[in-house]
């Protein structure tokens, strides 16, 4: 059994060229495909344990070939391919957003061999129609969205881009301090204090353009969510229709349009101090479902603004005046 380790672009490559031919001679394939026939054997083994989710029966890869060991053979043939029957095609949105999420793993080769990661990215600049080349020393030319955001990251730098909401179809220009990126569902995110709001955001960096560094970043405080320990709990609320632009900024844990064109949303929380904050601060645009939870971030409203104001608020049935 080969063990030689192929590059992925040559493997995507594999698939595509066999499912077009059927079976084909492996010293011809590996002729067409400018590899030896080792290489091109090596590539069949690694192929032939990966597929889709499930990884069973089905869902991996299949291959059949003209000896019991694939090493010997002579013919080979992919008789399934699991989705992958043509070349890879990005679009340049779908590369950069690639990009960003693997150069996480920049300066970490305890979880990626850096040359080849440093390759791939190159690669993927190119797919986004970004020169690979250095920018000279102390000028952006060059440098991809991607590559402004990731450095200003890791070096502590605050962003000025332009944001594009895809709810509202329109675009606004934010600075934000950015704290770290993070990718979920196919898509890479900046999470960081938006000056403008006050508050911490996220936005998801396909969305994001023109983007530059203007300074260092400011103190951040502690992120509102949280710590990853404990048990996780949701939370039923609503955003109303004309909100719905909040769903580019914070990852709900599930969204359910009503025919009215309210939405039905799930906050994942933690810690219940962290979701009254998080209420609080988003009182416009998000409403808990559950009445009790309700009315206690109404009260808590209510006597934050008695604080500004110097007037004591009505009590409630629950909570009796002290004294009575």
């Amino acid at each position: 059994m080969s063990t030689r380790s192929v590059p992925l672009a040559t493997l995507l490559s594999v698939v595509p060229y066999f499912h077009s031919r059927g079976a084909v001679p492996v010293s011809e394939a590996a002729r067409d495909l400018g590899m030896t026939d080792n290489a091109l054997r090596s590539a069949l083994w690694q192929l032939w344990s990966c597929g889709l989710p499930g990884y069973g029966p089905g869902d991996l890869i299949d291959l059949a070939f003209s000896a019991e060991d694939l090493d010997d053979a002579e013919m080979v043939e992919v008789t399934f391919t699991a989705g992958i029957d043509r070349p890879v095609r990005l679009t340049a949105a779908e590369a950069v957003t690639l990009e960003t999420g693997l150069a996480v793993f920049l300066d970490r080769p305890e979880v990626v061999e850096q040359a080849a990661l440093r390759d791939l990215l190159a690669t993927l600049r190119t797919a986004a129609g970004v020169e690979s080349a250095p920018a000279p020393q102390g000028s952006d030319t060059g440098d991809s969205d991607a590559d402004v955001v990731r450095t200003a990251v890791h070096s502590g730098r605050a962003l000025r881009f332009v944001y594009h909401s895809a709810s509202s179809d329109s675009s606004t220009i934010r600075v934000v301090d950015p704290a770290r990126l993070s990718v979920a569902d196919g898509h890479s995110y900046v999470h960081g204090m938006d000056r403008g709001s006050g508050a911490w955001r996220t936005f998801r960096t396909d969305r994001m353009s023109r983007v530059e560094e203007v300074g260092p970043r400011r103190a951040l405080g502690p992120e509102p969510q949280d710590d990853g320990e404990g048990e996780r709990r949701l939370e039923r609320a609503i955003v109303p229709a004309a909100g719905a632009w909040f769903l580019d900024e914070f990852g709900f844990h599930a969204v359910a349009r009503r025919p009215d064109g309210d939405l039905d949303v799930e906050i994942a929380y933690f810690d219940r101090a962290w979701l009254v904050r998080f209420l609080l601060g988003h009182a416009d645009v998000v409403t808990p479902a559950d009445p009790v939870l309700a009315r206690e971030i109404a009260e808590r409203a209510t006597a934050g603004l008695a604080v500004y104001t110097g007037s004591v608020p009505e009590p409630t049935e629950e909570e009796p005046a002290p004294g009575m």
